[in-house]
C-alpha cells in the first residue's frame, strides 16, 4: 500500500505573531492506495471531534545535512 494523503482535522485555533487567529491542525492518519482501492487508517481521534476530516497530499520530509566533526568542535582531540 502507498500513502497518498494525510488525514488532518482542525482541533482549535491559535494566534500568530501578527495577532491573526489561525486554525490548529492535527494529523490523525492516512489514506492509502492498494491494489483493490483506497483505505483510511485512523491513528487518533481528537477530543471534541466534529466528524470532518480533511485530506492533503503528504509534505516531503526535509533532510537535514549531517554535521561535520568541525561543527561539534572535536576535529582535534587533545589526547
Amino acid at each position: 500500500m502507498r500513502k497518498i494523503y494525510d488525514a488532518v482535522v482542525i482541533i482549535g485555533t491559535y494566534t500568530d505573531k501578527q495577532g491573526k487567529e489561525k486554525p490548529r491542525y492535527m494529523n490523525v492518519g492516512a489514506v492509502l492506495q492498494g491494489e483493490k482501492g483506497m483505505s483510511l487508517k485512523l491513528e487518533a481521534i481528537p477530543v471534541g471531534f466534529t466528524g470532518w476530516i480533511n485530506f492533503y497530499e503528504p509534505r516531503a520530509r526535509e533532510e537535514k545535512p549531517a554535521k561535520s566533526d568541525d561543527e561539534f568542535g572535536d576535529s582535534e582531540i587533545p589526547f
